[in-house]
């Protein structure tokens, strides 16, 4: 087999498997089902991830590959606090928008009772945590006070996250169109909230 041809089988059956875990969680999958998914004998994913746990260790790896250095890129010193927010926000949503199916399968599909799927996570978070921290900084917080950043963290992820998970009722409820000037107001609105609170967003 080429070169070429191992490193696309290679992708196949990780983008097979984002896929389908993100549709049907981690537990709903067999490693049978990725094989046909992905068009590549069953063998291959034991050779490349010695299995569905190896698998979904990559694809966790992966994503923070990709996610860590946008908040790293965020915290210029050359702008104001309020700036860099701004624009981790921004790319944050860009983000999603563009790895939808990746992002909800790595923050709600990832079963933290495989201890080694755990670690992977929990080490990744808080590389993540680290530089929401070095951010925060500048806000005038302590990244050290965990009741805060145990806080500020998740709950940031969260409502940027709500979006994406909630996308068809959001839909069906509120009739928005999510379009490029949808998700600019998204953005500042997420944004307002957390810098000034609702009373922000009533000024």
């Amino acid at each position: 087999m080429a070169e070429k041809d191992r490193k696309d089988a290679r992708q196949r059956i990780l983008d097979a498997s984002v896929s389908l875990f993100s549709r049907k969680g981690f537990a709903g999958v067999g490693v049978r089902e990725i094989a046909n998914e992905a068009g590549v004998n069953l063998a291959m994913i034991s050779y490349y991830f010695n299995g569905k746990t190896g698998i979904l260790k990559e694809i966790i790896e992966q994503f923070f590959n990709l996610y860590l250095p946008i908040f790293i890129d965020a915290d210029d010193p050359g702008k104001t606090p309020e700036a860099c927010f701004r624009h981790l926000i921004r790319k944050i949503v860009h983000f999603i928008r563009e790895n939808t199916d990746l992002f909800l399968l790595v923050y709600n599909e990832i079963p933290l009772d495989v201890p080694e799927v755990a670690e992977i996570k929990s080490r990744r978070i808080g590389e993540l945590l680290e530089r929401i921290g070095s951010l925060m900084m500048r806000f005038g917080l302590d990244p050290a006070d965990r009741a805060i950043m145990a806080v500020i963290g998740p709950t940031l992820i969260s409502a940027t996250l709500a979006q994406f998970r909630l996308r068809p009722v959001m839909h069906k409820i509120f009739q928005v169109k999510p379009d490029e000037k949808y998700y600019e107001h998204y953005v500042d609105t997420i944004c307002t909230l957390f810098l000034s609170g609702v009373a922000g967003l009533r000024k």
